[in-house]
């Protein structure tokens, strides 16, 4: 979506279970994605790994940082068709 010209990759959700709070857990994955080696190099383009927070239970969260439910979720089958699951 967005950028044609890439690779295959794959796509997944999780369901997890956390005591932390949306802000924190963000955190969390942004730290994953940075020591894993995440390259911004075209926006809306192909990376070397992308973890987004779709959904933190019933929560609506409007924050700089965050928004949940994921903005662009409904757009996206290949969000949703897992997600279903």
């Amino acid at each position: 979506m967005y950028y044609a010209k890439q690779g295959s990759f794959l796509n997944g959700v999780a369901l997890i279970d956390t005591e932390l709070s949306p802000l924190e857990l963000l955190n969390v994955l942004q730290r994953i994605e940075n020591e894993q080696g995440r390259i911004r190099s075209i926006d809306k383009g192909p990376r070397t790994l992308d973890l987004d927070i779709i959904l933190y239970g019933l929560e609506r969260i409007d924050h700089e940082r965050l928004k949940v439910p994921h903005p662009l979720m409904l757009d996206r089958e290949f969000v949703l068709r897992p997600l279903a699951e």
